[in-house]
């Protein structure tokens, strides 16, 4: 297999992941501007193999039963969640709300929810997990783009296409966000969702991700903000201090 059939094999497999879960063959070649005979026999050939199957009912192609298999393979072996995962669970039981581990990918400019631990809470917010989302909003973002270096930023702001008035004022709140350590938003990623987040960063004092609580803004209790903010940020820090992180409490 030459290189630029890998190389097409994972920009399919990219459309899948990234855009949507089913695709017809046509509609997929527009996509990827690809032609249709080639966009064909590269599906069959993955149908095959059980990384793609075919659905008769709706004439699509979706996600396989090898490639679920081997995609849960490679996410309950990485070694960050493993890392977070314990933080993640002591902060829900603690504060008894949802709590979200999210993944910076700087080669899409954007971010991902890799783990969760739900609340007991009848009423709760559920963020899709593994779907790659925009990083100028909500506390989650925010607190990734306060510490990336001017220039990302910039292409970041761009990219997502905000407002010269939109970025001086993501530009302000991500200064605040690097004097506080933390950031609090509400009604940007979901609708009656406030959350409280922090950054994490890795061995070489880079901003990987972050971690948020998400509380429902109707159960949000002002008194109780100063303990989201001390048990989130706390959280934050010892995720990065076991990934090397040496300066606790980040920049």
């Amino acid at each position: 297999m030459n290189s630029n059939v890998i190389s097409k094999t994972f920009t399919i497999l990219r459309a899948f992941t990234d855009s949507k879960s089913e695709w017809g063959v046509n509609e997929l070649s527009r996509y990827l501007k690809m032609p249709v005979s080639s966009t064909h026999r590269m599906l069959s050939m993955l149908k095959e193999e059980h990384i793609l199957e075919y659905s008769e009912v709706t004439n699509k192609y979706r996600v396989g039963t090898d490639f679920i298999r081997m995609a849960s393979i490679i996410s309950t072996n990485v070694d960050v969640k493993k890392v977070a995962r314990p933080y993640l669970e002591n902060l829900a039981s603690v504060l008894h709300h949802s709590v979200y581990f999210a993944l910076y990918y700087p080669q899409h400019k954007k971010l991902s929810f890799v783990d969760s631990v739900k609340s007991s809470f009848a009423l709760q917010y559920v963020l899709d997990i593994g779907v790659l989302e925009p990083v100028s909003i909500a506390a989650s973002g925010k607190t990734i783009l306060a510490y990336l270096p001017e220039s990302e930023v910039e292409e970041i702001l761009d990219a997502e296409g905000l407002s010269n008035s939109e970025k001086k004022k993501t530009k302000e709140e991500i200064k605040r966000i690097i004097q506080l350590g933390y950031a609090i938003t509400s009604n940007e990623r979901k609708q009656g969702a406030l959350s409280v987040g922090a950054p994490i960063f890795d061995a070489r004092k880079r901003v990987i991700g972050s971690i948020i609580c998400v509380v429902p803004i109707a159960d949000y209790k002002e008194e109780n903000e100063s303990l989201y903010i001390k048990k989130v940020k706390e959280a934050a820090q010892d995720i990065s201090y076991t990934l090397g992180y040496l300066e606790k409490g980040g920049k």
